[in-house]
């Protein structure tokens, strides 16, 4: 059975927090994702929340 990735891709323009400019990737320094704006965890990178704002090229 093949495995179907079409749900593991990201586009740009999703509601997600990998799209947010809130979120920190500190998985490199062992503390995973979190959001800057109250430093909470976040459950994983397709999450979202109330406060989403995309991201930019410049931040």
């Amino acid at each position: 059975m093949e495995k179907d990735n079409s749900t593991l891709s990201l586009e740009p323009d999703e509601k997600v927090c990998f799209n947010c400019k809130y979120m920190l990737w500190l998985v490199g320094l062992g503390l995973g994702l979190k959001c800057n704006l109250d430093k909470s965890n976040i459950p994983n990178r397709y999450h979202t929340c109330s406060k989403f704002d995309f991201k930019t090229e410049n931040n």
